[in-house]
């Protein structure tokens, strides 16, 4: 899920970019982004299109990552540090995941993506992603302790993932920017599969127990940490995407006319 909302930022950050990258370049003026990117109107019926193709040429540029862009290499994703907390339900859980790595982003499919101005949305697939990391947990799930500290790893089947964008126009310093009014996340996935080393101090036999026992039971387990999951991607996406729409105005993002 960590992985989702970063291409959805990363999906956001290049559509929105193009725009800026063009029009500072047409002015023969520095800019910081680079100048490989395909411009895109926002009056232009095609808009949809247009940005699409712009971020299919990118795509192998991801991977490795776009410093011009401030986007870090995707293939694997390095995040470091993740914190989940959560005390209701059927779930009493604090847990914290350092030297996270995930792998199996570039083979990600882009099932649709719309732009209209102020409402961006786009709808992602990834057949396989791969996590690892360091983790530290300490809770109840469904009436049963959960406690350990070492390495994890996670295995993700068929996630989808659809993020709905929506901004609102304000003046900063009499010019036009944009900012977010309204993220709405929604996901699905197909499996999960998991293994946390050490549970119990050592015990083999219960952290072997616990670990079928959430194999067995993801579902349920996802259904209840949903809100919190979707509250965590939606803080994310709108801490990163502030910072984009803050520092470029309106006109630079999405030119509103072609010259």
């Amino acid at each position: 899920m960590v992985k989702n909302w970063l291409m959805s930022v990363v999906y956001m950050a290049v559509l929105l970019s193009t725009g800026q990258a063009f029009s500072q370049f047409n002015k023969n003026s520095k800019s910081r982004l680079p100048s490989f990117l395909k411009v895109c109107y926002r009056d232009d019926p095609e808009l949809s299109t247009c940005a699409r193709k712009s971020f299919e040429s990118l795509e192998e540029r991801l991977i490795e990552g776009i410093p011009e862009l401030y986007i870090p290499p995707m293939e694997p994703l390095v995040v470091p540090e993740i914190k989940m907390d959560q005390d209701s339900g059927a779930i009493y859980l604090h847990s914290i995941y350092k030297n996270v790595k995930i792998s199996g982003i570039s083979k990600h499919t882009l099932n649709d993506l719309q732009i209209v101005p102020l409402k961006f949305t786009v709808s992602l697939t990834f057949p396989q992603l791969h996590m690892e990391s360091d983790y530290n947990i300490k809770g109840k799930i469904m009436m049963m302790p959960l406690l350990g500290d070492g390495r994890c790893s996670v295995d993700l089947t068929n996630i989808t993932m659809v993020t709905e964008l929506h901004g609102q126009e304000y003046k900063k310093h009499g010019i036009t920017h944009i900012k977010i009014a309204d993220i709405k996340v929604k996901y699905e996935v197909d499996n999960v599969k998991m293994h946390l080393d050490n549970l119990f101090n050592g015990d083999k036999v219960l952290g072997q127990k616990m670990n079928d026992f959430l194999n067995e039971n993801w579902k349920t387990l996802a259904e209840e940490v949903r809100p919190l999951m979707t509250k965590a991607l939606v803080d994310i996406l709108r801490a990163s995407v502030d910072k984009l729409f803050d520092a470029f105005s309106y006109d630079e993002l999405l030119p509103k006319t072609k010259h």
